[in-house]
This record gives structure tokens, C-alpha cells and sequence, in this order.
């Protein structure tokens, strides 16, 4: 059985290549005939000359002038008129010639008089005069006479040729080349050249019309399903993501955090100022919320309503580790305030583990559960407003004892409950170098920029002396974070802690995994927009790194936070198969070329194992990376098309 070819060409091409060829064939086969009918003509014409000269000089063989019949013959040898000739006296051989100076050839004793005898190489005739014989011949091979005949006669069809190739040339210029260049860009990622191509025909500025219409919706359908996305909450759109039919259950930690004395500042200050510090307050509240798992259900004028889900991690830690760094973010608010304010910015927060249930509603999705009323209770008790400070449960504190003090115990029966419950309050809370000491794996619950900062100078401080393992036991946990609105401080310190590492990599005091694993953080804390050169520069020099780890994860970094990647072609040629397919796999997120598809053909035929697993990886990672992110690229590009029929994965 033959495989199936999936790759389809441009049906234009098609046409035009089918045009062209018919003709050129049709052309060939009427040359072809037309040089064989030539030839036909020329042996009969060459036969006829023949016997004219043979008719016109018999007077002089009868006169027996031989020297006046050798001048006369040779003359019509050179002029072709006959190409041999011999005159015979019984079996004495009077004149004669041939073009081979053989006359064994000639010397026959011919019989058979006035009719010309041939085969396919000669012809000739004999005439008996008295005692005479003379044969007069020429040669008549078809063969060379046709191909002397198409050489005389190729001006002709090359120029026919040209004439048609040229035509066809013209059609495609004028007519189907904008055709072929729309083809062309929407095969590629880049598709800002749409409204630059213009057509003479009607078809032709038809489908760019229709393709340019087709690209401004899609956009149009991208930014309309971004602001419906940010409509809802990130807790509601989680949950529609995740692919399970509402109703549904789940553990989680509700979280509630709300302003003290929000009501005094919305009717004593304008709506600006209200407005652009609610802003501020909120834009770092939720990145630090993301930053711990959290997903915003509600906004509640001051209040934010959110929930971390209980998985391998102690969801309550979590709640109270975020409401520390949410109370940190409030107080640097406050401390920026200018005296004339007259206002704190106090925050206050509660938190209960349960059950939470997703559910449909007449108007869209919503989550309910007691978790949602307890935490609204729970929030309702705290009296003190000049304090920033969380609320729980009592059972909770076992699980947070390492991460807080309980400032104050209360008991109460919280409304619509039957029994009093024992609420604790934490106030003051563990900090970052104290938790460290303690345990390195307290880390998990530190995710502000400040409490980076001082992970980063705790991770130099360890590698250089020595402690790898912990160094490694942050990093599983560092792994896991992903900060999106950041500081430069922070920024700028974690190119440091690469810097660091690195010279410390060179001195042979820090082995080459750590610095691998360093390089493998950039893309979680540093986000495109805050990259700067002194963190470019150490990732370059790492690119020339001895250790093919250290080489591959800077080259999946600078993949990522880099701009213009070009340089970062020549290591798809490294002999080494990990940082070869990193560099395929980085280069063809941004355009999948000719070149690049050709090397990953190259690593699909191969016969070593590891490089067949290197290509079905890479070229199952942009088939993915297309579909979600750029269906019409994923659609037409034929060298994507061409690599996943490879591995049956074509669309």
C-alpha cells in the first residue's frame, strides 16, 4: 500500500502547470510529426535528385568522356546531390567513389536496372548503357535525417515554447500572483501584509476581501472573548474551563478580605481619589492572590471574595499566607499616603475550609456552600479596624502554628448557627528569614516580591556554602510559582541570583545542575516586559556553556523572554540531540520554516531512537502550539501539515 499523501498543492499552479504542459506535449507531438514527414519528403527529394543526375549524365558515359563524368559527379558529391556512384565495364570498375574510399563496398554485380532499390541506410539505381553499369547512390538513414531536419527546424519550437511560457508567466503575474501571495500569508504567522495586496481580477480581490474581512473578525472575536473572559471571575471561568458539568462539589478554602473603614473614605474623599487607590490596592491584591493559587470569585465594592482549592498543598496556609502578603501590600499603600490623607489603609480577612459547590443559575454560573456564609460571619466579628489581621477557626491552627501567632481567642455563636464556635485571630506573622531557618520548605507560603528577594539572597548564600540540597528543595518549590505583574527590584534581583550562580559555576564552587535549574526560573519570574540586559547578557554566556543542560534551558528561556530569536538558529545544528530539539522547538514557535521542517524530517527518519523521540516530541509540541494559538497557520502551513502526516497527526 502506497501512504497517503496529505499535502495538497495550489490548485493555480495546478492549472497553469497542466496548461503549460498540455501544450508543450501537443507542441512536441506536431513537431515530431511534422520533422518525420519532412524527413520523408527529404528522401524522396534526395531519390528524385538521384536519377535526375543519373538521367542527366548518361550522354557522357555513352560518349565514354570518364574524366568530364568524374569531374561532373564529383561536383554533384559535394553539392549532396548524390552521396556515391560506380561505373562498370563488364567486371572492369571504370570510375567510381564513395565516402569511405572503399570499393569492396560498391563492387557488386548489380542485376536489376532502372528501379531504385533502398533500405533503411542507402538507396540506389542502375542503368545499363551498351556494356555499361552505373549505379548512382545516396544514403537515406531516417534517423539522421530527422534529427538534422529538428536541429534545422528548433528555432521554431524554442520560440513557441518561449511564447507560451511566457504567456502562462503573464497570467500568473497579472492575475494570480496576489492569489498565490494571499495563499502565501495566510500560511504564515505574520498576516500584516493582508491590506497591502491588490488584484486585477474580480476572483482575485474577491478572496482578499474575503480574507481580510476573516482576519479582522477573528481579531474582532478575540478582543470580544478577552472582555467577556475578564467579565467574569477567574473562579467561574476556571471552573467552565475544566470541562465538568455543573453541578459539582469540591474542597476549598473561601477566603474573604475587606478594607476597614472603607464607607468613612468613599464620603469624605472625591471619586478619583477613591477610585485610583481602590485601583492600586486591587491590581496588587489579585497578583498576589493568583500568585498563591487563588481564584476571585467576587468583587464586593471594597471587598475581594476568593478561594484557594485543597490539592496536595494545605489550602489554609495558603488562604492565611496570602492574606499576610495582601495586608503587606496594604500597608505599603498606606506608608505611600501623604499626611494630608488623613485615612489608614487597614485590611481585614477571614477564611474557612469546606465544601463548595459550582453551580447553574437562571443568569450563569455561581459557586454556593456554607464556606460562603461562614466566612461572611467570621469577617463580621472583628471589632479592631486599626490593625490588619485574619480570622478563623479554631481547628484551622494546628496547620498554621508555623506560619503565625494567635494574637487573641473568642467564642461565639456565629448567626444562623446553632452552636458557638471558638474563632482565633493572627495579627503577627512569621517572616521570611525566620521561616527559612526553621524549614526551607516553608518557602511555599512566601510569593510576594519582597519575600523573592530574600529567597533569592537565601539561595546564593546556601550554594555558596555548599548546601545544595537545599538549594534544590526551594527550587522544586520555585518551579511551581508564576508572577505576572512585577517590580523591577525583583526583576533585577533574580538576574543577580543568575549572575551570582553563574560566577560562582566558573569558580567551580557551585555545580553545573544548580546553575541549569537557576536558568529554568527566568521565565516564571521575570516577565517579558521587565527584560533587561543584565539578565540577557548572563543567559548569552550560558549559551556557551560546556554542560548541553545549561546550554538547552538557556536557550527554552531566551525563547521566551527574548524578542528576536534568530540567534539562537545555529545551535538546531548542535550535535547534541537535547539542545538541537530545544532550539527546533523554541525557532518554530515563532514561524515554522522550510529549514527548520527539514531538519525535523531529519530527525524523524533517523535510525537512532533518541532522535526520533526528540522529533515526535518537538513536532507534537508545535502541533499543539499552532492549534491553540494560530488555527489557520495550524491549518495551511505545508510544513507543518507535512511533518504531523508523519506521525498521523494531521488535521
Amino acid at each position: 500500500m502506497f501512504a497517503k499523501n496529505n499535502r495538497r498543492q495550489s490548485v493555480i499552479i495546478y492549472i497553469v502547470g497542466i496548461f503549460w504542459l498540455g501544450y508543450v506535449i501537443a507542441m512536441l507531438s506536431q513537431f515530431y510529426f511534422d520533422v518525420k514527414n519532412a524527413a520523408n519528403d527529404e528522401i524522396l527529394r534526395r531519390q528524385k535528385q538521384m536519377q535526375f543526375i543519373q538521367e542527366s549524365f548518361i550522354p557522357v558515359v555513352i560518349s565514354e568522356n570518364f574524366n568530364l563524368l568524374k569531374d561532373r559527379m564529383e561536383s554533384a558529391r559535394k553539392i549532396h546531390l548524390i552521396d556515391f556512384y560506380i561505373l562498370q565495364n563488364g567486371n572492369e570498375v571504370v570510375a567510381w567513389y564513395n565516402n569511405f574510399n572503399n570499393l569492396a563496398g560498391i563492387n557488386a554485380d548489380y542485376k536489376v536496372f532502372n528501379q531504385v532499390l533502398q533500405n533503411e541506410d542507402l538507396a540506389f539505381r542502375t542503368v545499363k548503357l551498351m556494356d555499361y553499369r552505373f549505379t548512382v547512390g545516396v544514403f537515406q538513414n531516417k534517423k539522421d535525417i530527422m534529427i538534422q531536419t529538428a536541429l534545422s527546424m528548433k528555432g521554431q519550437l524554442i520560440q513557441d515554447v518561449v511564447i507560451v511560457t511566457s504567456l502562462a508567466a503573464l497570467i500568473v503575474y497579472i492575475f494570480l500572483k496576489d492569489i498565490l501571495n494571499l495563499t502565501k500569508i495566510l500560511s504564515t504567522r505574520d498576516r500584516s501584509k493582508l491590506s497591502s495586496i491588490k488584484s486585477l481580477s474580480k476572483e482575485g480581490q474577491t478572496l482578499i476581501k474575503a480574507s481580510q474581512s476573516y482576519e479582522n473578525t477573528k481579531k474582532y472575536l478575540e478582543q470580544e472573548n478577552r472582555y467577556y473572559s475578564d467579565s467574569l471571575t477567574p473562579a467561574i471561568l476556571h471552573e467552565m474551563k475544566s470541562g465538568q458539568k455543573a453541578p459539582y462539589a469540591f474542597q476549598s478554602t473561601m477566603i474573604r478580605v475587606d478594607l476597614n473603614g472603607y464607607t468613612q473614605i468613599f464620603l469624605e474623599k472625591k471619586d478619583e481619589y477613591v477610585t485610583d487607590i481602590m485601583n492600586t490596592y486591587f491590581i496588587q491584591a489579585r497578583e498576589l492572590i493568583e500568585r498563591y493559587n487563588g481564584l476571585i470569585y467576587q468583587y464586593v465594592g471594597d471587598e475581594i471574595v476568593f478561594h484557594i482549592k485543597e490539592d496536595s498543598q494545605n489550602s489554609q496556609a495558603l488562604a492565611l499566607a496570602c492574606l499576610r502578603s495582601v495586608f503587606k501590600a496594604a500597608q505599603d499603600i498606606e506608608d505611600s499616603l501623604p499626611e494630608e490623607a488623613d485615612h489608614c489603609f487597614k485590611v481585614k480577612g477571614s477564611f474557612v475550609l469546606g465544601k463548595i459547590r459550582f453551580v447553574n443559575q437562571d443568569s450563569g454560573f455561581a459557586l454556593s456552600g456554607l464556606p460562603l456564609i461562614e466566612s461572611a460571619r467570621l469577617l463580621s466579628q472583628v471589632d479592631d479596624k486599626t490593625s490588619s489581621s485574619a480570622t478563623f477557626y479554631a481547628e484551622a491552627a494546628d496547620s498554621l502554628k508555623e506560619l503565625c501567632s494567635i494574637s487573641d481567642t473568642k467564642e461565639t455563636l456565629l448567626k444562623g448557627f446553632s452552636k458557638p464556635s471558638t474563632l482565633f485571630r493572627a495579627k503577627e506573622f512569621t517572616r521570611i528569614e525566620e521561616a527559612l531557618r526553621k524549614d526551607v520548605s516553608l518557602a511555599t507560603y512566601f510569593r510576594s516580591d519582597e519575600d523573592l528577594c530574600h529567597i533569592y539572597e537565601f539561595l546564593t548564600n546556601e550554594v555558596a556554602s555548599g548546601h545544595e540540597d537545599a538549594f534544590f528543595t526551594v527550587f522544586n518549590i520555585l518551579k511551581t510559582f508564576k508572577v505576572g505583574r512585577t517590580t523591577e527590584i525583583q526583576t533585577e534581583r533574580f538576574a543577580q541570583l543568575l549572575t551570582d550562580i553563574l560566577q560562582l559555576n566558573k569558580e567551580k564552587k557551585v555545580g553545573d545542575k544548580v546553575l541549569s535549574a537557576t536558568i529554568s526560573l527566568a521565565s516564571n519570574f521575570v516577565p517579558s516586559y521587565l527584560v533587561k540586559e543584565t539578565l540577557l547578557e548572563p543567559l548569552g554566556l550560558c549559551l556557551e556553556h560546556p554542560d548541553h543542560r545549561v546550554q538547552a534551558n538557556a536557550i527554552i528561556v531566551l525563547g521566551d523572554l527574548a524578542k528576536d530569536i534568530g540567534f539562537l538558529r545555529r545551535f538546531v545544528y548542535s550535535k547534541n540531540n537535547r539542545v538541537s530539539a530545544d532550539a527546533l522547538l523554541v525557532s518554530g514557535k515563532r514561524d515554522l520554516d522550510k529549514e527548520l521542517s527539514e531538519k525535523l524530517k531529519e530527525y524523524l527518519d533517523s535510525k537512532n531512537p533518541l532522535f526520533q523521540a526528540s522529533g515526535r516530541f518537538v513536532v507534537k509540541s508545535l502541533g499543539e502550539h499552532y492549534k491553540n494559538s494560530d488555527p489557520i497557520f495550524y491549518e495551511t502551513n505545508p510544513y507543518l501539515k507535512e511533518l504531523l502526516t508523519k506521525l498521523n497527526l494531521a488535521p
